[in-house]
């Protein structure tokens, strides 16, 4: 990632991490993001401009395994060992891992938040900016939702 900002590179980083993959549940629209801020930091101390993005579908193409003591051990393993045994599978007994295939993805992509480039940014800078991120997401959930079938849904920011 350090490489790609001294060299001036757009690219793409998903903030929510594994947290997200243990924390997955069907037809239930969850962005692990509140104690992701350490890519604000450094797009600041960088002068990134950052762009949010949300893909409607995703979180109904796989069902998963919703055992209370399965979400306990994919946080204790991600905790201690740094990863999460995902178990999902889709609608064909025969192909369990080909997602459904009725279900359209649309990815919306917000304009960009654009951040000023502050060497050493505070704690106060990084939570501003943190906070206009996540607006921005929030925006374009809550902009598009209906427009792709999901009027019904809130999103879930932790």
């Amino acid at each position: 990632m350090f490489s790609l900002f001294r060299k001036n590179l757009d690219f793409g980083i998903l903030p929510g991490g594994m947290e997200e993959v243990a924390l997955y549940s069907q037809n239930r629209d969850r962005v692990f993001i509140r104690k992701r801020a350490g890519f604000i930091k450094y797009a600041l101390q960088h002068g990134y401009n950052l762009q949010p993005a949300f893909t409607f579908g995703e979180s109904d193409i796989y069902a998963s395994l919703q055992h209370p003591l399965y979400r306990r051990l994919c946080l204790f393993t991600l905790k201690h060992a740094g990863f999460v045994i995902p178990v999902f599978w889709g609608p064909r007994w025969y192909c369990p891992l080909l997602p459904r295939d009725d279900v359209a993805l649309h990815t919306v992509i917000a304009h960009p938040v654009k951040l000023p480039k502050i060497e050493q940014p505070t704690a106060d800078d990084v939570a501003h900016w943190h906070g206009r991120y996540v607006a921005a997401l929030q925006a374009i959930y809550d902009d598009h939702k209906a427009r792709f079938g999901y009027g019904h849904r809130e999103l879930d920011l932790q």
